[in-house]
């Protein structure tokens, strides 16, 4: 049990420190509906892309925010490798 919580704690850290950084770079996304991005659009991002499910409607612009979600798709595959091997040493 302790795992499943671990596990589940990473992925909501993964989730919060994501949308801090791209709420931090807000200008490096576009939005479709709205002109000014808010931090409950950076959080939807974030957890979408953490629960695999994909781009909302806010779409990364730069080459460095592409990079970033992409590091952030790459975190989200690795999640269960990354719990499983850190916290069972």
């Amino acid at each position: 049990m302790n795992l499943l919580i671990r596990t589940f704690i990473f992925h909501i850290l993964c989730i919060i420190t994501f949308a801090l950084i791209y709420s931090n770079i807000s200008e490096e996304f576009s939005i479709i509906e709205k002109d000014k991005n808010t931090f409950v659009d950076f959080l939807l991002l974030s957890t979408t892309i953490q629960a695999g499910v994909g781009i909302t409607y806010l779409y990364p612009l730069s080459y460095y925010s592409k990079v970033l979600v992409i590091i952030q798709q790459i975190l989200m595959l690795l999640t269960n490798i990354i719990t499983i091997y850190l916290f069972t040493l």
